[in-house]
């Protein structure tokens, strides 16, 4: 069944409205929503008595999220007031109507966003009332919702007092952030490299001889400094990679010449980020540990295994015909107490499922049988996790039923947009040309960049490295020798070797690749002075306007989307004139 977005963009320009009941983002203090009477359940709301008789609730507070404000005749759910705040802060964030970037609680205007949050509950509750709920394809995409958010809560469980591991955390770290400190030439000829490690080795000091052969133009070289593997080539790393501190390497090829160097130290500089990565990981790999033993105790506790079974069985013997006859053999390879056994047919039929163009090519590579030990652990560990989960009653937890209700009215609504609202839509070609005339000035396709380059922190050395970079010294080498470069990982020009805009570029950036050849090199300086950068542009196409045929698909898109979301508007103000909407929330109040 095919998902649409229409409601994270419900009747154009509303808000995402599906978000979780919780503290809205961009809160602004003191907001509280001024409600008509106590509504039920008003002792969990914690609602707070005013003057005149007022009940005041905090807008963007946990404890008065399931606060009721408005309810829908034949709908199970009130509106919650945790509904609105999420999705009133997400506007004050996005700058959008209805909450101003920078509004003051008593400035926003709350209705707009409620009244879409109606609509969405009148919507849903005609298609079930319809029946598109109870298809068979939204029926399966529910169970399919209830299974992954039974597993994700129970492994939730499993996982909640899981840590990162220490050790694992600095070896990770440590790798991320490592530089060394090396000292480094390069020969444009084999032999003068070789003839300079023939040197080293009679005992000749490095700082000499290398200064020499830059002297006599025979090699670039400079100053040690620390670089990290981010930084070398490829070739270098696994060069420097292989040796202690005070260790030469022979020559090493590169795309610019034949390369020495010694490691004379090494360091690991302080990242907050890398550290915050490192830890992420280590995280991760103890969760996963942690939900795999806990995999293992469920098959002690609800299955009996046929391992010998499974281990003789071949999915790629005899061809097709023997993985199809696999696909009838009943006999079981895993025994779950109180429920259908896990068949060979079974895990032949999800093996199946993994292969959208058919069996022959994947057996005859043998890349069949490789998947049948994950594959079949994925089976069974999805039937014993929802055993536990049934076991825990999560099922019966309010949580759930709150997830499954709120992905409910979600399914709901995409199948009326997709079975009552997209039918009657239709885009015509004069449409999307009328569009286009009126866009076309806004549709001026900018010039693309792909630019490397390096980042120093004085001037005059980045315009010294422009000349050299001019003058035809390889950039790599540079980058992997040059002093007074700034932290890769922390400048303000970052060179990934995605192609970019010009609008996507720093003003004066932009302003100074204006006109740039590939293969050139430019100067720019951060608006700051703080940073200075040796430019190269690598690839470059000039702006042009987009023709009609390229911005056409996306222009029907838009079309398409508006006439969705007009046609969910008028559909949602017939019901409101039949179905009945209480409104409990009277203003929002600084």
């Amino acid at each position: 069944m095919r998902l649409t977005s229409i409601f994270n963009g419900l009747l154009l320009g509303a808000l995402p409205l599906f978000a979780a009941a919780s503290p809205g983002t961009g809160k602004a203090p003191g907001a509280a929503a001024i409600l008509q009477t106590a509504p039920s359940g008003a002792a969990d709301c914690q609602v707070t008595p005013g003057e005149g008789g007022e009940l005041r609730a905090p807008l963007f507070s946990p404890k008065t999220a399931g606060c009721p404000i408005a309810r829908v005749a034949g709908e199970d759910d009130p509106v919650l007031l945790g509904e609105l705040a999420d999705a009133l802060g997400q506007a004050h964030m996005a700058g959008k109507s209805g909450a101003r970037h920078g509004a003051r609680p008593k400035d926003m205007d709350y209705k707009p966003t409620l009244d879409r949050l109606v609509d969405v509950r009148l919507l849903a509750l005609e298609a079930k009332t319809m029946g598109l709920i109870d298809q068979p394809d939204a029926r399966s995409a529910l169970e399919a919702f209830k299974a992954t958010t039974l597993r994700g809560m129970l492994q939730g469980q499993v996982t909640a007092k899981v840590k990162p591991d220490p050790a694992e955390v600095d070896k990770s770290f440590k790798a991320a952030v490592k530089q060394w400190k090396i000292r480094s030439v390069m020969f444009k000829q084999e032999a003068e490299a070789k003839r300079f490690r023939e040197d080293l080795a009679k005992g000749k000091g490095f700082p000499e001889l290398a200064r020499a052969a830059v002297a006599a133009k025979k090699a670039e070289g400079g100053e040690p400094g620390y670089v990290s593997g981010k930084k070398l080539l490829p070739e270098l790393a696994h060069a420097t990679a292989r040796l202690k501190q005070g260790e030469v390497s022979e020559p090493v090829k590169t795309t610019g010449g034949w390369v020495v160097l010694r490691i004379e130290g090494e360091r690991y500089p302080k990242d907050a980020k890398a550290l915050a990565e490192a830890r992420a990981a280590s995280l991760s790999s103890q969760q996963f540990k942690a939900i795999r033993r806990f995999y293992q105790e469920l098959v002690k506790k609800y299955a009996t295994v046929d391992e010998p079974l499974l281990k003789q069985l071949d999915f790629e013997a005899r061809g097709e015909a023997g993985f199809q006859a696999l696909a009838k053999d009943p006999r079981p390879l895993a025994l779950i107490r109180g429920e259908r056994p896990l068949t060979i047919a079974d895990l032949t039929d999800d093996l199946s499922k993994k292969f959208f163009h058919g069996l022959d090519g994947p057996i005859k590579e043998h890349r069949v049988n490789p998947l049948k030990v994950d594959t079949f652990e994925t089976l069974l560990g999805a039937r014993l996790f929802a055993r536990e989960a049934a076991e825990r009653k999560l099922d019966q937890t309010a949580v759930f039923r709150a997830k499954v209700r709120q992905y409910e009215r979600v399914l709901a609504l995409n199948v009326f947009v997709e079975k009552v609202i997209v039918p009657g839509v239709k885009v015509t070609e004069n449409e999307a040309k009328a569009r286009y005339e009126k866009q076309k000035g806004e549709l001026t396709v900018p010039a693309m960049y792909r630019l490397d380059g390096l980042g120093f922190k004085d001037r005059r050395t980045a315009e010294g490295a422009v000349q050299k970079l001019k003058g035809g010294t390889d950039l790599n080498w540079m980058r992997a020798s040059a002093d007074g470069q700034l932290d890769a990982e922390k400048q303000q020009l970052r060179f990934d070797g995605k192609v970019v805009s010009a609008n996507g570029l720093p003003a004066g950036l932009a302003k100074v690749l204006s006109g740039a050849k590939n293969g050139e090199y430019r100067l720019f300086s951060s608006a700051d002075g703080a940073e200075h950068y040796a430019v190269r542009v690598v690839e470059q196409v000039p702006p042009s306007v987009q023709p009609y045929a390229d911005a056409r698909e996306k222009l029907a898109r838009e079309l398409e989307s508006e006439k969705i979301a007009a046609g969910l508007r008028d559909y949602a103000a017939r019901l409101r004139k039949v179905q009945k909407v209480d409104v409990l929330i009277t203003r929002i109040a600084g």
